[in-house]
């Protein structure tokens, strides 16, 4: 599977994006054969929200711009509860079945193919995903995004304080995630400072010497 990876700022907001395999499509006409791409593309902000759009296009960057700018348009918020999903689900897309079911902190994402890159994008860090129908990749992914759209999470904290809980230690791992940005982003600007003074004072001692040499 092919893993392309950026970050677009859209609206003071940052995206990433992945692609799937590359597809070259072949049509045959009266003037001859005629070839096009489409690949899959899924945008989200690993926050909870995510978008799953087909792109077709004359060459491989188009197909791929055509693909982000329908997937950014699609892009929908998902019902999570902290760290995974409020509730098991099974949905059918074609002949795409998916199985998304709640799992333990550190579990991580269990799951396979295309499946695997929509929960990442999505934000979702601890779920198992399996797929029940076709391996299609294309399928696959739409069939997720459907199902990651028709999560509610309104019963489930009504019913399960488990959940609430979790709701909770994901805001606390968020915050100590910031906290660790800005001592690493502060240390990395110290020490930035620290060898521009260095080379500064090198440039100095050097001047000095070349000078006592000519005296």
């Amino acid at each position: 599977m092919e893993d392309r990876s950026n970050k677009n700022r859209i609206d003071g907001k940052s995206f990433d994006k992945r692609t799937l395999p590359i597809r070259r499509v072949a049509k045959v006409t009266k003037g001859g054969k005629r070839l096009r791409f489409s690949t899959i593309v899924i945008v989200g902000d690993r926050a909870g929200s995510v978008g799953v759009a087909l792109g077709r296009g004359a060459d491989v960057k188009s197909a791929v711009e055509q693909g982000e700018r329908l997937a950014i348009k699609s892009m929908k918020k998902i019902e999570l509860i902290g760290d995974t999903i409020p509730h098991e689900i099974t949905l059918k897309y074609g002949a795409s079945r998916v199985l998304l079911r709640p799992a333990r902190p550190g579990t991580g994402v269990i799951a396979g193919s295309s499946v695997r890159l929509v929960l990442e994008m999505a934000g979702v860090d601890n779920v198992y995903g399996k797929i029940l129908g076709s391996p299609e990749s294309n399928g696959n992914a739409y069939c997720t995004f459907r199902a990651l759209k028709a999560l509610r999470s309104g019963r489930v904290l009504e019913r399960m304080t488990k959940m609430r809980e979790r709701i909770q230690l994901k805001e606390e791992s968020d915050k100590e995630k910031k906290i660790k940005e800005e001592k690493r982003r502060k240390d990395n600007k110290k020490k930035g400072n620290d060898s521009r003074q260095n080379k500064f004072q090198k440039k100095d001692r050097k001047q000095n010497n070349k000078v006592i040499d000519k005296k």
